[in-house]
């Protein structure tokens, strides 16, 4: 329960600014591509830290570990509450997320290890409950919370939360994962680094700077050379720090795609529905937030009914019908228009997060199933670096389409927005329904699910 409960709260964090983002541009003077750094470097963090779980868990306890990524959380929490301007806020940001990469993983690892693998898609469908509920959850929380405080309350909102949590760990958790030969390769951390960074650094300066050489070519050129260095690294290496080897199963990275592709889908929608909400529909933050609400009940009941329906038949057939239903919800986010009820956006945001919660844990239980027990580990970092980079890619190509299509039509902010809004909605339909296709190739073995 204290590694559910730090998971929720460590991804809970992950969205916790989401709905503020309005109130943050008004007070730094930045524009929406420049918020998104508050996600952005939330997400890169985590990536560059998740690689070096399967090298952390093998080295140190379990329990330390969470202890340590509970303790950045609440540095984190305190530094953004007293930031005076938005460059100690994104520190705030990456201190927090520190911690979320080193334990999400392990989280994941842990439940895979302790549950028999025939009960595999329940123990993932149940994370996801936990995990995936937490992004649509913090929105609509938060909103109520800054329509009364500043946003900085938000901080101290959480922080005792994050200290009831740490005094748990250090008194009950205890080392349930077996120790493997493990070092730590600085040189493949740092062009795993670099290579993710330059490469979200690039596509997030589109929308300011343009296809300039200096700032978007160049490091997009970069990252994609130092992730070549990184993955004939990892195949040359015995030990590496992240086993690239695993694409070579065909099912097991169509799975990661997929999830890659569902990541990209989630946070943009969860970003871009209480923004359209806010500044097109004219919402208050509170509404904004609570239109997501029944989404995140249906997510939690989902995702746990999703777990139980893998054991059975399998990720292919929920993987198909969960993109379906993904396809259905932004085709209707098409049809809103400036004067549309908000509370459309409520009960199209419903199908959304359906389909989410049918797919996304059954597609990370086909990358399990399909791996050998010693490759779990390494099965963990390399979803959840997925999962990570697929969020950060998604939110600021979308957000970009945004941005851009607001600063160049000679319109009114609202309709710019607007436009800009229903372009991201039609490019994430189209995702969604590559998705769809691509999942009708999943080959899983059917002997390996039960009827009982």
């Amino acid at each position: 329960m204290v590694t559910l409960a730090t998971a929720f709260l460590l991804t809970f964090c992950q969205f916790l600014l989401i709905t503020s983002y309005p109130a943050i541009m008004s007070e730094f003077q930045i524009n929406a591509t420049e918020v998104q750094w508050l996600t952005t470097i939330y997400l890169l963090t985590t990536i560059v830290f998740i690689p070096l779980t399967g090298y952390l868990s093998n080295r140190f306890s379990t329990r330390t570990l969470l202890i340590f990524a509970l303790l950045c959380m609440a540095a984190g929490l305190i530094i953004g509450a007293f930031s005076q301007s938005f460059m100690l806020l994104i520190l705030a940001r990456a201190i927090q997320a520190i911690g979320a990469g080193i334990i999400l993983p392990v989280i994941q690892t842990i439940l895979i290890t302790v549950f028999p693998k025939e009960r595999r898609g329940f123990a993932l469908g149940l994370l996801g409950g936990v995990v995936n509920v937490a992004p649509a959850s913090a929105p609509s929380l938060t909103g109520m919370i800054i329509d009364v405080f500043h946003w900085r309350i938000l901080h101290w909102f959480m922080l005792p939360l994050v200290l009831i949590l740490l005094v748990l760990a250090i008194f009950y958790m205890q080392d349930v994962l077996k120790k493997q030969a493990a070092r730590l390769d600085i040189l493949s951390v740092i062009l795993s680094a670099g290579a993710f960074s330059l490469f979200i650094f690039s596509i997030s300066n589109i929308s300011v700077a343009g296809m300039d050489v200096y700032f978007v070519i160049l490091p997009f050129l970069i990252s994609v050379v130092l992730l070549f260095l990184f993955i004939r690294r990892q195949l040359a290496d015995d030990v590496p720090v992240l086993n690239v080897r695993l694409f070579q199963n065909q099912t097991f990275l169509l799975a990661v795609v997929l999830i890659f592709i569902n990541m990209m889908l989630l946070l943009s929608a969860e970003t871009i529905l209480p923004m359209f909400a806010q500044n097109v529909l004219k919402t208050s933050a509170f509404l904004s937030g609570f239109l997501l609400v029944p989404g995140t009940i249906l997510l939690c009941i989902v995702s746990v009914v999703s777990g139980n329906l893998y054991d059975r038949y399998g990720g292919r057939i929920l993987a198909v019908i969960g993109f379906a239903f993904t396809l259905l919800s932004l085709v209707l986010m098409t049809t809103l228009r400036i004067d549309s009820s908000p509370f459309l956006i409520m009960i199209y945001f419903c199908f959304f997060m359906t389909g989410f919660g049918l797919s996304l844990m059954p597609l990370v239980s086909v990358s399990v199933d399909v791996l050998d027990e010693k490759e779990l580990a390494h099965n963990s970092a390399i979803v959840n670096t997925v999962r990570q980079l697929g969020m950060a890619f998604g939110v600021v190509i979308l957000t970009t389409i945004i941005s851009i299509t607001t600063s160049v039509m000679d319109a009114p902010e609202q309709a710019g927005t607007y436009w800009g809004t229903m372009y991201a909605f039609i490019m994430m339909a189209v995702i969604a329904l590559l998705g769809a296709v691509l999942s009708m190739r999943i080959k899983e073995k059917k002997e390996s699910y039960h009827s009982d």
